[in-house]
């Protein structure tokens, strides 16, 4: 009986309770340590302003046909002997091997995985979660959910990987996306198409996986006293209402809205790719407090909601762009053929570095989208991001509406910690909540 109590107790606490501090958390990349022009490693990462440190991506053995040849040789590597649908660590190299340097933690492995352990170490309330899933290894939760025992040896495994590497404190899911939507679910190709069945029984899988991880971390914590989150990323529009909230999120702990790339190079539609604010000039009436509040409304509390923020850019060529405000007709030719190390994908620090006035690039805002822009006239390019003023306004507007913090996609975008430091100040300000 004591044992269930407290089973109960502290699936409570994780799951259930407002937290403590608001949320200011972060994606970590696992692959940006080899950016040639400005690597960023975990040293590098602002623990004292963030709540969560969220490790992107690992991944289960199953499928992965859509993601690159080097990381289906990783997957394939990482799960012999390992029966299907089995979580693992896919870019070994990078979280077990690389020397990042000297750590004062006992472990018996160095990469990002040690370098985690000696930050958990110095900043002991600091959440650190491993993703899994991200657009390129999302294809096996498609296979896996069609069978419960798939599901069960995922979550069984899942928790035991996070239980031999301690500093992890939970479970996020990048599932993109239940019910279709993502990298090999196109709903624009007939062939990748899902159907309308396929589509409901996704959705009640997911609510089994969530509560399949759930009873697990539970077991975990039994054993080891300690608190285990458990996360989700959250497509929006169509993609948010795949997901039957009123079973899934009593769950969770967090869920981290996706409000941004709302437009890119992969259409000509141009303008802003993660405003604030929808306007009457936004593309198709887009906007991250409009997918928020449909999120509320299909049944994600707002105090377990977590507003997303880029650290990044999209870019256009040949815009039609002409100077003033972006209009809700607004093209251009093509997405830009130029951008940091990705066509027509800008990190921040890139921006700041080499999209300036000398190089002939003009600053706007749109105040009433809180939504920044670059434009050059001469070379017909437009660039959306977001900044320190449009980090602050979602910051401020996620406070005031009851939101339970905020996050971005991703840390390194931003190595000088300039929009980090803006969303945390905002979010711990005392700025009284609606």
């Amino acid at each position: 009986m004591k044992k269930l109590a407290l089973s109960a107790a502290l699936s409570l606490c994780m799951a259930g309770s407002v937290a403590a501090e608001p949320v200011v958390g972060g994606y970590f990349a696992d692959w940006q340590y080899n950016n040639e022009q400005n690597p960023y490693t975990v040293k590098d990462i602002p623990a004292d302003k963030l709540t969560h440190v969220i490790y992107a991506f690992l991944s289960m053995c199953g499928p992965h046909t859509g993601a690159s040849d080097a990381v289906q040789s990783q997957v394939s590597a990482a799960c012999e002997g390992k029966p299907p649908f089995s979580a693992i660590v896919v870019d070994q190299q990078a979280a077990l091997k690389h020397d990042f340097g000297d750590v004062s933690v006992d472990v018996p492995y160095k990469g990002h995985f040690a370098q985690l352990a000696e930050l958990k170490k110095q900043h002991p309330n600091l959440t650190i979660l491993p993703s899994f899933g991200g657009w390129t290894m999302s294809e096996p939760f498609h296979a896996m959910v069609k069978d419960d025992a798939h599901i069960k040896q995922f979550a069984k495994s899942a928790v035991a990987l996070i239980a031999e590497y301690d500093f992890f404190g939970g479970i996020d899911l990048d599932w993109e996306y239940p019910g279709g939507g993502g990298l090999t679910t196109s709903p624009w190709n007939p062939d990748t198409k899902l159907t309308d069945e396929q589509k409901e029984l996704e959705k009640q899988a997911f609510t089994t996986l969530v509560t399949e991880i759930r009873k697990e971390l539970d077991a975990l914590q039994l054993k080891t006293r300690k608190v285990y989150e458990l996360s989700t990323a959250v497509g929006v529009g169509p993609k948010a209402a795949q997901i039957d909230w009123a079973s899934a999120a009593p769950k969770l702990t967090n869920m981290f809205a996706m409000t941004y790339d709302f437009l890119g190079g992969w259409g000509t539609q141009t303008g802003h790719l993660t405003n604030l604010h929808a306007t009457e000039r936004s593309w198709w009436g887009m906007g991250a407090d409009v997918f928020v509040n449909q999120m509320i409304e299909l049944g994600i509390p707002k105090e377990k909601l977590v507003l997303g923020a880029a650290y990044y850019g999209r870019g256009w060529e040949g815009s039609q762009f002409a100077g003033g405000l972006p209009t809700s007709d607004l093209s251009s030719e093509k997405g830009a053929s130029f951008g940091t190390g990705e066509a027509g994908y800008f990190m921040y620090w890139d921006l700041k570095k080499n999209y300036t006035a000398e190089q002939g690039y003009k600053y706007g805002y749109d105040e009433e989208s809180q939504a920044p822009y670059l434009w050059n006239p001469e070379k017909k390019v437009f660039i959306s991001y977001e900044d320190e003023r449009s980090v602050k306004a979602k910051a401020l507007w996620a406070k005031q509406k009851g939101l339970a913090g905020v996050f971005t996609w991703e840390l390194s975008g931003d190595p000088e910690d300039e929009l980090t430091a803006a969303m945390s100040e905002v979010m711990n300000s005392k700025v009284a909540k609606k």
